[in-house]
């Protein structure tokens, strides 16, 4: 079982630095119109495209990991959302060009190699389209160590300061890329999860256990130069 099955058979709707609370603070901000067709990039188990739907949005969903598409399909019927739940990858999207208005994606591109996804972003993107990317970041450059500790237990590719994820933006031919400023990981209120769907057996599981134990150790180690930014980046 890698990081990513684990978070799926447990149901985590908000794993992203700074939960799900922060995720509609800044969705808020932005303040989309109705009808906006927007694709959620990672969608995992659906929490954050069910409440664009809430809000007028035309969504459309992707995730790679089949448990979590399941459990986003499940939620959506649940709580009356209208979404289009599709199990895909970021880095290779089945979208015509130009598809969408915005691309939302949380700490997904982190888990991508190169600039795969981001090229797909581009791709996809209406002329004038806009990504919002709230990414994970580190406020300085790691040791080789350090970056083969995070890369073996999370499957990371990217582990960039603000500056270098603002660079790979631009190589990879985004306009107008601005980021706010770096924001240190916390420790997260348990906000209620109605439509939450928990494969319970896994706490039976030593090898679950310990990979619980192990993300929790993980995130106190780092916690004083791991966080998250928010990069936004313009088509042309």
């Amino acid at each position: 079982m890698d990081y990513h099955t684990l978070l799926a058979r447990l149901g985590e709707g908000s794993a992203h630095p700074g939960g799900f609370q922060a995720t509609k603070r800044f969705i808020r901000q932005i303040g989309f119109p109705r009808g906006t067709k927007v694709l959620e990039a990672g969608c995992g188990t659906g929490r954050t495209a069910c409440y664009l739907a809430s809000l007028g949005c035309k969504v459309t969903a992707i995730d790679r990991n089949e448990h979590m598409i399941q459990k986003a399909v499940h939620r959506a019927k649940q709580n009356g959302a209208r979404v289009r739940f599709l199990q895909a990858d970021a880095a290779s999207m089945p979208f015509p060009d130009e598809t969408f208005d915005v691309i939302f994606t949380e700490s997904v591109t982190a888990f991508t190699q190169g600039n795969s996804a981001i090229r797909e972003y581009l791709r996809v993107l209406k002329p004038k389209g806009v990504l919002y990317d709230r990414e994970l970041a580190f406020a300085k450059p790691l040791t080789t160590a350090q970056k083969k500790e995070l890369q073996s237990f999370y499957g990371l590719h990217h582990l960039r300061t603000v500056p270098a994820w603002l660079r790979l933006m631009r190589k990879s031919g985004f306009h107008q890329c601005s980021a706010s400023r770096f924001s240190k990981l916390k420790k997260t209120a348990n906000d209620n999860d109605p439509f939450r769907v928990i494969d319970h057996e896994l706490f039976a599981k030593p090898d679950a256990v310990a990979m619980m134990m192990n993300n929790e150790r993980l995130m106190s180690k780092y916690s004083r130069v791991m966080g998250s930014v928010v990069i936004t980046a313009r088509k042309t």
